[in-house]
């Protein structure tokens, strides 16, 4: 039987690039945990191309979350592009439902470390 996920993962020098492809669910994690076991100090940069990602349920996006998050703490910058319909639909519900930082008068949507593009400049995160 095919995997429904998989991930295509190309590296060139200091940039990897991974193209997630399929249904991010609750099995997808070996598929994964290949993205957190990147070198330290040979990457600086992780771009992901979001086009062959065709689902995505909650459970997924927490995992893509906290893969990027732990990305992100390692120094690496993480971005994201070419969202499909439906994952991206996700993620706006998620931020749509997030009631922010209360008393901050900020408000840091909660899938923001998913919607930074290569586009967007090399900013590092703030919350």
């Amino acid at each position: 039987m095919e995997p429904d996920f998989h991930i295509m993962i190309r590296r060139y020098g200091p940039t990897v690039h991974c193209s997630p492809v399929g249904e991010l669910d609750l099995d997808t994690r070996p598929a994964l945990e290949r993205l957190w076991a990147l070198p330290d100090g040979q990457v600086s940069v992780v771009v992901c191309d979001m086009r062959g990602l065709t689902f995505m349920d909650v459970t997924g996006l927490h995992r893509l979350l906290d893969m990027a998050a732990h990305i992100h703490g390692r120094g690496i910058d993480f971005f994201a592009y070419n969202w499909q319909r439906q994952p991206l639909r996700l993620l706006d519900l998620i931020d749509d439902l997030d009631p922010g930082q209360p008393g901050t008068g900020r408000r840091c949507p909660p899938t923001l470390p998913l919607r930074r593009t290569p586009t967007a400049g090399r900013r590092r995160l703030v919350h």
